[in-house]
């Protein structure tokens, strides 16, 4: 079949990037349907001049993230498993309305909150663990390793911003952010997520927490119903029902988010983690999220795209996300660098849709009118000298190799449990059989040992009673332990898992990977 394709030599994007998001286009806008064979990899290079290698990454990037298929010994084909409702509301055009169906952008952040307070009824919520200092080895989750941050780099380029910031240290700037950063930021997450952000659609936040706060406040007149995971981060779910609105779980398996379960009500609010579930760790297949961003149109919902920890890849490309594949303006996409590089430098970012920009800039400056000056012209530096990316690339090796050491050391005492997440992060989770009894005794018969591992409804996560994650799962938090401190703990943790565990008396099993 002949596809009409391009290589552009003066694009910024890689020969394999530039093909993918074309032969993704094509599938996207329906010009390439369910079954439609792909050109073979020898031909398609022969007719763009390229190498058979940029052709066969390429076609196996788009094999990752499910647009193509490939038959043995017969071709690469468009997936056959895109959902057609979902393809169809991609291919309309995009709508040039602010919230809501009669145009009520007056509406967006006005409501009031209702009486009382629901944060009261959520259960308090931190992101540090209330184990800090108790225990010898603690798998929270969220937690870095201090000794990554590059300190010598960072002192250099904040030496130099106090020398010479002159006039710009000592005022105000643009609560919306400063410019240069947000530049790095659109300049960063294009090729990692797929995310193509205007400059003028990113909204500077200090972390993810301060994005949600911000975006709750925007949303109160468009959305009463917080549409969540089940289960969740806690800290979006307390924020949102403290502000009003009426939370609604959705169960999680091991695609992500059940799309046929969410609810029909018109104008939600859905919070998702699409990439590496919190705290699951799956990631949401292609076909969902598809239909996500047709529920979202449907019914004239937003998305929150909580994209926690999507610098971390270790196997395959990495994933595009939710909001890289919006064209109707339904998804807010939340990113941090809490996680890449320090939660103390309290920075993170929202890319909007056009619509709710002036919204959140001007909530933004009504809260605290932007972020401090230093460690945003700091991060521009940063990413802009290439510190970030080489920084990246060091920690991802580090990680990886801890998440090794993990499933290593866990492997023969638990042969036949699930492991999910691995493919990216900085935490697994291990889904126990029934015969290692109840995961909450084995996180206590294993705190009194001296080493903290969590169910979803103690880690820092919520899940409701009656899910059986809250009783089978147990989270592992690895970047902040060395691989040494690892097996010591797994090896305590197995000592407290009791009869159910098995690394005595079986040879090791073969541990089945749920991606």
């Amino acid at each position: 079949m002949q596809v009409v394709l391009t290589i552009d030599p003066g694009d910024p994007r890689t020969l394999q990037r530039q093909l993918f998001d074309q032969v993704r286009g094509l599938i996207l806008g329906g010009e390439l349907r369910g079954g439609d064979p792909l050109p073979a990899s020898r031909a398609l290079s022969e007719q763009l001049g390229v190498s058979r290698n940029t052709v066969v990454l390429a076609y196996e990037l788009l094999l990752s993230e499910g647009y193509v298929e490939s038959r043995r010994n017969v071709g690469t084909f468009v997936s056959s498993n895109l959902p057609e409702t979902g393809m169809s509301a991609l291919r309309e055009p995009a709508a040039d309305r602010g919230p809501g169906a009669t145009g009520s952008r007056r509406a967006v952040g006005r409501r009031r909150d209702s009486a009382g307070s629901p944060a009261a009824k959520q259960g308090a919520h931190t992101v540090i663990s209330p184990n800090r200092g108790r225990f010898e080895h603690d798998f929270w989750i969220g937690r870095v390793d201090p000794s990554t941050f590059p300190v010598g780099e960072w002192r250099r380029i904040l030496d130099a911003k106090i020398r010479y910031g002159g006039v710009r240290f000592a005022e105000y700037q643009d609560p919306q952010g400063l410019p240069e950063l947000r530049h790095g930021i659109a300049a960063h997450i294009g090729p990692a997520r797929g995310v193509a952000a205007r400059v003028e659609d990113i909204v500077v936040v200090g972390g993810s927490q301060d994005g949600l706060a911000l975006i709750a406040h925007v949303l109160r007149g468009h959305a009463r119903a917080f549409v969540h995971e089940d289960p969740c981060y806690l800290g979006a779910r307390a924020l949102f029902a403290s502000c009003g609105y009426r939370p609604v779980p959705v169960p999680v398996d091991r695609e992500g988010i059940d799309v046929a379960r969410l609810p029909e009500t018109r104008r939600s609010l859905l919070y998702v983690t699409p990439s590496h579930q919190y705290p699951l760790g799956v990631t949401l297949s292609l076909e969902r999220r598809l239909l996500l961003l047709d529920w979202a149109i449907r019914t004239d919902s937003y998305i929150i795209e909580d994209d926690y920890d999507g610098d971390f890849r270790y196997e395959g490309g990495p994933l595009t996300a939710l909001r890289g594949l919006d064209r109707r303006g339904r998804v807010l996409y939340l990113g941090t660098f809490s996680k890449s590089l320090a939660a103390g430098l309290r920075l993170g970012f929202i890319v909007a849709p056009p619509a709710l920009v002036q919204a959140l800039r001007e909530w933004k400056s009504l809260t605290s009118n932007g972020n401090a000056w230093l460690e945003q012209a700091a991060m521009a530096e940063f990413i802009g000298g290439g510190g970030f990316a080489r920084h990246l690339r060091r920690i991802r090796v580090i990680y990886r190799q801890r998440r090794d050491a993990l499933v290593d050391a866990l492997r023969p005492a638990f042969a036949d449990a699930q492991f999910l997440g691995m493919r990216g992060g900085m935490h697994v989770s291990l889904r126990l059989r029934p015969r290692h009894g109840d995961a909450r005794d084995i996180e206590r018969r294993a705190a009194q040992r001296g080493v903290g591992v969590y169910v979803p409804g103690s880690g820092g996560a919520f899940v409701t009673p009656r899910n059986p994650r809250a009783r089978d799962t147990l989270l592992f938090g690895y970047a902040a332990l060395s691989e040494k401190n690892i097996r010591i703990a797994v090896r305590r943790l197995v000592e407290a898992a009791g009869p159910g565990s098995d690394a005595a008396r079986r040879p090791p099993g073969r541990v089945r990977y749920r991606r």
